[in-house]
């Protein structure tokens, strides 16, 4: 599968649209919880920054282009999260539980399979993860957000773990 998908244009999300960016009204503690996804140790700048690092380093031009592609899916994902942080009457800082983002966060592996290993492992958590908070919160769109974010984070694991068994093996 991994390879089929490297000859095509290389597709790092699930097909299907993204709910829209609403919530059910202002919720500081909503917005807390999402303030680790989104800029927390585990979250999506600390993926986007680590993916990109990866890209950066690969000597394998088809993970490369993998990493870079699951970047910027996960830099979406953090856009649609601070959106959302906003609309719960939050200020979408880079930070949560009063620290500031930063970026001794980043696993800096240079050996290709170190960061396809890494980075499947924090898919797996980043699943479940959004599917805990998901069962936390009531506002249906919040949920309907991190639920279809997961979906993505699968995608991400799946080809993760099709690269590990194409290179690692």
């Amino acid at each position: 599968m991994f390879m089929q998908e490297m000859r095509g244009p290389l597709v790092c999300h699930v097909r299907e649209p993204y709910p829209a960016i609403t919530v059910e009204g202002p919720n500081r503690e909503y917005a807390e919880i999402l303030m680790g996804d989104y800029a927390g140790k585990d979250s999506e700048l600390t993926a986007i920054l680590q993916y990109i690092y990866g890209n950066l380093v690969s000597s394998n031009v088809e993970v490369a282009q993998l990493l870079m592609c699951i970047a910027r899916v996960e830099m979406h994902h953090f856009h649609m999260l601070g959106e959302t942080i906003k609309l719960l009457g939050v200020d979408p800082r880079y930070q949560h539980m009063g620290k500031y983002w930063n970026a001794s966060f980043v696993k800096y592996e240079r050996d290709t399979c170190k960061i396809l290993h890494a980075n499947r492992e924090d898919e797996m958590a980043a699943i479940r993860e959004y599917r805990r908070q998901a069962a936390r919160i009531a506002d249906t769109n919040v949920k309907e957000l991190l639920l279809r974010i997961a979906r993505d984070e699968e995608v991400h694991a799946r080809l993760l773990g099709e690269a590990i068994e194409k290179y690692c093996s």
